[in-house]
């Protein structure tokens, strides 16, 4: 291949498998260095299309070719109501990965759950370890949030206020004050509240990380750039990564590398690839006839935060969404001053992180986050997966209608899954088990949350924009209506929805666990030269959205990797 003859020049080589929000960042921070070339491997596309930019379109985005469109086995604890029992679980395929998707949150997690990684291990890895990270990462416009020492400028992510303010804003913080609980910036000195949030968005744009990390590093010449190949292995020898096979306009080619390989693929591919290379757990491999080079738990520790999904109606005063999207006026007002509902982040409007035990507990970990945004029929009709019977008797009903729904999601999941072969084609999709509401604690903290919200949409303020649940009854759960905890909780085995928040499946942590895959210098055990970099380290998920904590991870891994090598005075 053409870039072999321009990688060949330099000392320190990279193989990086994955060009999303750990691979885009690893690109530009380790070709920093002249004497460190990359090349960067992304099965998907390196063009975004053009209206991913704009921030209200992210949904509009899942089924294409810049998802994988990937669907879960089916559930045994949830997925009633649910197509095949299945959960539909987007993932974003191209240069950016999810951050092409995904609602822009900016969400650093809570303190504690990084001091919770050392603890259990992943040494170096607490929160003031990780803080500098974050800083790095951010370049922030609000001078507001500049001055509370918590935030940073200068960084490769934008991060902005969002350029909309939606007719029920303010009506659900006037209602969550009343209830006694405050507004905060949830990545500062307390996560617990409202969060007045911000997105990482650029000049009311989407800010993806290839947007942020490989547009200003894309002419270096120490990285290539090679989209539209599709990985299928690792190529190990005597236990030892040398290179990488991959597909490439439809001829296989295998490139070595002198230096490292990094996996950086995401939770659920990074996964498939580990076990397609022969590195997983040794009985599953061998079911496919894959030779095992290392016996590892890789696909284990699986989890995500679901949600639950709680519908609401506004005044029919307010435009629906599809109203919004189609008024000429707000196509004007976004094209002019960037503003109005297209900068509206997936139209979310608002974010908050609670805890079932107190309004203002005294210890700072929440355990559950709601979510409040309009959506247009198409979400519960295609996206939510429900079955057009579920659809038909409870949603169709308002689906010309102005509404809004919470998602009411799981912070702390004490339940565990696992990610699996289907078959040892590198083309099938992995089987995907997240194993929602295994641990049945995790469902009654998902019906506190569903409760909080509906005080909230009941509530006083909320009067003002006609605020109302749904007059029709969740199919199936009929004969709990009345009873507020059976209800919800029926709503919630009926079916939940993916964040894509899903971690885990090569978890760090010590060496010496048999529970982990990668030690805390991200070396995968027992194979020399082969790293991983993404969110399946994590060994347990953040307190919130986790695009920007895998940007960290991957910030901090580019200076382990640089410091183990020293580049010439002459480069």
């Amino acid at each position: 291949m053409p870039m072999i003859c321009i990688i060949l020049l330099h000392v320190f080589i990279w193989w990086t498998v994955g060009g999303g929000s750990a691979g885009s960042t690893l690109a530009n921070r380790l070709t920093e260095e002249k004497c460190m070339s990359v090349l960067l491997l992304e099965a998907g596309s390196i063009v975004p299309p053009l209206l991913n930019d704009l921030p209200v379109l992210a949904r509009n985005f899942w089924f294409t070719n810049i998802d994988w469109q990937f669907k879960t086995v089916p559930q045994k604890h949830t997925g009633d109501a649910l197509v095949n029992r299945q959960v539909v679980w987007p993932s974003g395929k191209g240069l950016g990965g999810s951050s092409l998707l995904n609602a822009m949150l900016y969400v650093r997690g809570n303190r504690k759950n990084y001091d919770n990684w050392a603890a259990q291990g992943a040494k170096g890895w607490s929160f003031d370890d990780v803080f500098p990270y974050f800083l790095k990462l951010e370049d922030n416009k609000a001078t507001d949030y500049l001055a509370n020492g918590y935030h940073a400028s200068g960084g490769p992510m934008t991060v902005e206020r969002p350029g909309y303010h939606a007719e029920y804003k303010d009506p659900i913080l006037e209602a969550a004050q009343q209830l006694g609980y405050k507004i905060v910036d949830s990545n500062g000195a307390r996560q617990t509240g409202f969060d007045d949030f911000q997105c990482t968005i650029r000049n009311k744009q989407r800010c993806s990380t290839a947007k942020a990390y490989l547009v200003p590093a894309e002419n270096r010449t120490n990285l290539d750039i090679v989209g539209g190949a599709h990985v299928r292995k690792v190529v190990l020898k005597e236990r030892k990564a040398v290179g990488v096979q991959f597909d490439f306009q439809n001829t296989t080619h295998t490139v070595k590398a002198r230096k490292e390989v990094i996996m950086s693929a995401g939770t659920t591919n990074t996964a498939q690839l580990l076990m397609l290379s022969g590195i997983g757990p040794k009985e599953h491999l061998q079911k496919f006839k894959i030779p095992v080079v290392a016996d590892l738990p890789v696909g284990n520790n699986f989890h995500d935060h679901c949600a639950a999904v709680l519908p609401f109606l506004l005044s029919p005063k307010i435009q629906s969404v599809k109203q919004k999207l189609m008024d000429p006026k707000n196509i004007h007002q976004y094209i002019n001053n960037r503003t109005g509902p297209l900068a509206s982040p997936e139209f979310i409007s608002s974010m908050s992180f609670l805890n079932t035990q107190s309004v203002t507990p005294v210890v700072d970990f929440p355990d559950y986050e709601i979510y409040i945004g309009e959506i247009p029929k198409e979400m519960p009709e295609k996206q939510f997966g429900f079955t057009h019977e579920v659809y038909k008797k409870f949603y169709r009903p308002y689906e010309d209608k102005p509404m809004y729904v919470c998602l009411n999601q799981l912070l702390q999941p004490k339940s565990r899954g696992t990610v699996r072969l289907q078959s040892a084609d590198p083309y099938d999709s992995p089987a995907i088990d997240p194993n929602y509401f295994d641990d049945p604690e995790d469902l009654k903290i998902v019906v506190e949350a569903m409760k909080t919200c509906n005080k909230i949409s009941t509530s006083g303020p909320m009067q003002k924009v006609g605020a109302k649940p749904f007059e029709t009854r969740f199919p199936g759960c009929e004969q709990f209506f009345g009873d507020e905890d059976s209800y919800f909780s029926c709503m919630a085995k009926g079916g939940v929805v993916t964040l894509s928040h899903q971690v885990g499946t090569a978890k760090m942590g010590d060496p010496d666990d048999p529970t982990t895959v990668v030690d805390p210098h991200l070396r995968v055990k027992g194979i020399e030269g082969l790293r991983v970099v993404d969110a399946s380290i994590m060994p347990i998920v953040t307190s919130g959205n986790t695009n920007v904590p895998t940007i960290m991870v991957a910030e901090k891994a580019a200076d382990i990797f640089k410091e183990t090598i020293q580049c010439p005075s002459t480069m």
